[in-house]
């Protein structure tokens, strides 16, 4: 009697979670979530109210498709996240057409980002490998860090970060993508709306980010290094490529900026970047990060291409191109067509081949 009272109970609920024959789980409850990830390779997730403080925790089976449906919400707790996270290998995770992941990120936004205020939730994290995919996402208001990805072999593609109503609501640290380190990696087709980096590199190699339209940010970056340890190995950040993309409407265009510690960043390009209405710098490169004036930083920077990076810079104290290397810390920076038009002059204590400072 106890063994039939256990089946049906597992009917019940694998009736409720919306299993199929072809092993496909419909997910509307968050009760539903740990099952459908244990027993299900075809996940979708429907509407679903994620309660606050707890993480949309997708560590699925290898070869899963995940698909989103609807509007995902996740409830407000004062806690540092990851609101989703998202591990294992060869995974393909898509949003729906019209389907919204909401943050709810307008009731922590307090002007303070992650230097005071109320504690704010990192939204999304990616630690995949294996030649996963994540394609048509629509990011919402995210509290503080948008997207963080540790992972190798992973395609992103169809995106877009909205943290737009952080412009007149006090958002700030709202960075789209973050990569904190990554091998094989493609960003493209995507759009960020936000009050941070729109992309910031920070460690790894063999990387692809094009067709990226980037409005309010700070622009195309790469950020290496630790604000306070000089012993702190960053290792080497190789063959990055920043191709076909828009900045618009915020404080920089491309900014490399390298703080302390130990590190190479080799072999990075730029290409084809068209900039509109940048406030501060247009291209700025700056190894005194954090300790401005410091020029005793331990951080290479070599074999940096810019071709064909063009637009226009706003304001009186605004400049084209801002370079501030440490001493012999940079090498071999071949610049060409660079067209950035502004009131401001640029500064340069190294002057790449090709330009004229």
């Amino acid at each position: 009697m106890i063994k039939l009272q256990t089946k049906i109970q597992f009917f019940l609920f694998v009736f409720t979670l919306g299993t199929r024959a072809d092993n496909t789980c419909k997910i509307t409850h968050f009760n539903q979530v740990s099952t459908a990830v244990e027993r299900c390779t075809d996940i979708i997730i429907s509407n679903l109210l994620v309660p606050g403080g707890e993480t949309l925790k997708l560590n699925v089976t290898k070869g899963t498709k995940v698909t989103f449906e609807g509007v995902t919400t996740f409830e407000v707790a004062y806690w540092d996240g990851p609101l989703l996270d998202f591990s294992g290998e060869g995974l393909l995770v898509e949003g729906a057409p019209g389907s919204i992941l909401y943050a709810q990120g307008e009731k922590y936004w307090d002007g303070q980002g992650g230097g005071g205020g109320v504690k704010k939730p990192k939204f999304v994290q990616i630690s995949t490998t294996g030649g996963s995919i994540f394609k048509n996402i629509y990011l919402l208001n995210c509290p503080f860090f948008c997207v963080g990805m540790h992972a190798s072999d992973l395609t992103i593609t169809g995106w877009v970060i909205d943290a737009v109503a952080g412009n007149t609501q006090d958002g700030l640290n709202t960075d789209g993508f973050g990569v904190g380190h990554a091998e094989n990696l493609l960003i493209e087709n995507s759009v960020v709306l936000n009050q941070d980096d729109c992309v910031v590199v920070n460690g790894g190699s063999n990387m692809v980010f094009r067709n990226i339209q980037c409005y309010g940010t700070h622009g195309l970056s790469m950020s290496v290094g630790s604000f306070t340890d000089d012993n702190t190995d960053g290792g080497v950040l190789k063959n990055i490529t920043f191709t076909d993309c828009l900045v618009a409407d915020g404080l920089y265009g491309i900014h490399l900026k390298t703080k302390k510690g130990r590190a190479l960043i080799s072999d990075v390009t730029y290409k084809n970047i068209a900039f509109s209405g940048i406030q501060e710098d247009g291209i700025y490169i700056n190894q005194d990060y954090g300790d401005i004036g410091n020029y005793s930083r331990q951080i290479e920077i070599t074999n940096l291409k810019m071709i064909n990076i063009y637009g226009s810079v706003q304001g009186e104290l605004t400049r084209p191109v801002h370079i501030v290397c440490s001493e012999n810390k940079c090498s071999n920076w071949t610049w060409s067509d660079i067209n950035i038009l502004g009131t401001g002059s640029s500064y340069c204590n190294f002057i790449p081949s090709g330009f004229s400072c």
